[in-house]
């Protein structure tokens, strides 16, 4: 039997040390200790965006006021969440809250095509879509297939934007604001306008020269959030919400803000 010599030991400890390094170094990762991937943190405040709309949403000398918006009001309240509250434009408003997972927008009209793309909390707002005019106007169709050939102010990426496309209006005027988009109306610029029922009484409320013409759809609208806003925080809104419709809270809030003074 051959007897190995202190340099063969040597060597062969040399070896042996290079190989297990090399076995260790093509070991694949898999083998090593998984680490786990940082969970993403659920924002703690959440952001709500809404529009100049009475009187859904609007401003009051300095403080943001409306039906929708004390509703929204409440239902933090109740749940007692974190959050800031600001009126935008609403085709910003829209946007933000499909990119900003901690954005919710009220009062967003439940469609079927933008169902899956938030999450819901409905009714704010049971509603009707209407076609109005200036008192004493000659724009007076009597269906909505006649209607189509009139020019129709609508509020840009809105409801009554989308209704009226769907329906086939031919003549589009659309305008950031309802506010712009009254005060065409009345200056003649088009024919009739495209509101809902709630906001044409806001407006009959303070003096406004108009006129119901058709009724055109009714809608059901309610707060819309990202869908990376947690089921449990968008179940416990809309427990609160339902409570509020069962006590007869939300009916009452309707009825003082469609009162003039509001």
């Amino acid at each position: 039997m051959q007897q190995t010599g202190p340099w063969q030991a040597r060597r062969a400890t040399a070896v042996g040390t290079a190989a297990l390094c090399a076995l260790l170094a093509a070991t694949p990762a898999a083998a090593q200790p998984a680490v786990a991937p940082e969970t993403p943190k659920t924002p703690k405040t959440l952001t709500f965006l809404t529009e100049e709309y009475p009187p859904f949403g609007f401003m009051k000398g300095q403080v943001i006021s409306g039906s929708s918006v004390e509703q929204v009001r409440r239902i933090l309240a109740d749940v007692d969440l974190d959050y800031t509250l600001n009126i935008v434009p609403w085709a910003r408003a829209f946007a933000t809250a499909q990119s900003d997972p901690a954005t919710c927008i009220f009062s967003t009209a439940l469609l079927p095509e933008r169902a899956a793309t938030f999450k819901w909390v409905v009714p704010l707002n049971v509603d009707t879509m209407l076609l109005v005019g200036r008192t004493g106007g000659t724009a007076l169709p009597r269906t909505i297939e006649d209607a189509t050939g009139f020019t129709v102010a609508v509020h840009k990426g809105d409801l009554g934007e989308r209704i009226a496309l769907a329906r086939g209006f031919k003549h589009l005027d659309s305008a950031p604001s309802v506010e712009l988009s009254l005060k065409k109306l009345l200056a003649g610029r088009v024919d009739l306008a495209l509101l809902t029922g709630k906001t044409f009484t806001e407006l009959k409320g303070q003096g406004q020269p108009l006129e119901e013409i058709l009724k055109v759809e009714t809608t059901r609208s309610g707060i819309a959030c990202n869908r990376a806003v947690p089921d449990e925080t968008i179940a416990a809104m809309q427990t609160s919400l339902d409570r509020m419709i069962a006590d007869g809270t939300q009916a009452e809030i309707e009825h003082r803000y469609s009162k003039r003074d509001n």
